[in-house]
């Protein structure tokens, strides 16, 4: 009978055979097993601390369904919100994500009648009729105003006593001596109505030591008109806008100079500041 082998006689004729190479190969797979618990400890939910619920996401991957009819135990999915809540002032939670304009609350639209204030403007106030023969006005689509552009009647209804002569020398029945004549003498009887010859302002009212009392009116153009030989007290003051046709005042008897001549009104023209004959812008009788 053969001897029984000891123990390490047997490792050793274990290990001498295919014993080796597994025993090897348990070495290896032991390496490999430590080495991937090793590796996979360091990303472990321990190590991440359960940020963002990472260990509630892996907790629900046990969790079946308990109303499952089928019995399977499918996994319920769990529903996953966009964006994380932010809370915000006043208990109002604020996500990450974006919101669009269509997202915002709109205000709805006010009907018309609901009380609702509309803004209007101020209405324009009636603008004052501006008188055609005012100085500076224009006419005729932008063309400045011309002396002729000026409407005229006569002052006052009468002949004509004295012409305008501002070269030629007249015989002068007051004074008894020749002289030029700037105006022209329009015959009236005392008291009667003097009218302004055109629109305008007024612009003097004078005493005036040859032809007594004298109004002076502006009616644009450069046109200017002045009427002497007044009663003492013009219906007019400076400054005062009259229109054509206006009661100025009254024939009187105030010209020193012209006492010789017929109850008359003593009316002259100038146009760009150069004596003009009135009878060439007063209309035909």
């Amino acid at each position: 009978m053969h001897e029984r082998k000891s123990f390490s006689q047997r490792v050793d004729a274990f290990l001498s055979g295919k014993g080796f190479y597994i025993v090897l190969f348990a070495c290896v797979a032991v390496i490999g097993v430590s080495a991937w618990l090793l590796l996979f400890s360091q990303y472990s939910p321990l190590s991440l601390g359960d940020e963002g619920g990472y260990l509630d996401a892996m907790g629900d991957l046990d969790k079946k369904d308990p109303g499952d009819a089928t019995g399977t135990g499918a996994d319920v999915p769990k529903p996953t919100d966009k964006g994380t809540d932010k809370p915000t002032e006043g208990g109002k939670k604020e996500t990450d994500e974006p919101v669009h304009g269509s997202d915002l609350p709109q205000e709805p639209n006010k009907p018309e009648g609901s009380g609702a204030i509309t803004v209007q403007d101020d209405p324009k106030p009636d603008e004052p009729t501006e008188n055609p023969n005012d100085k500076g006005e224009e006419s005729g689509g932008g063309t400045a105003m011309t002396p002729e552009d000026v409407v005229f009647i006569w002052p006052v209804s009468g002949e004509v006593l004295t012409p305008h002569s501002p070269a030629a020398l007249l015989y002068d029945k007051t004074m008894g001596d020749w002289r030029t004549h700037a105006g022209v003498d329009i015959a009236s009887s005392l008291g009667t109505k003097v009218l302004s010859c055109a629109n305008g302002t007024v612009t003097e009212v004078r005493e005036d030591a040859r032809y007594g009392t004298t109004v002076v009116i502006d009616h644009g153009a450069g046109v200017v008109s002045a009427y002497a030989n007044l009663a003492g007290t013009p219906t007019v003051s400076v400054g005062d806008a009259v229109a054509m046709g206006s009661v100025i005042g009254s024939v009187g008897s105030t010209a020193l100079y012209e006492t010789g001549v017929d109850p008359h009104l003593h009316f002259t023209l100038t146009v760009n500041g150069e004596s003009a004959d009135p009878l060439e812008y007063l209309p035909e009788k």
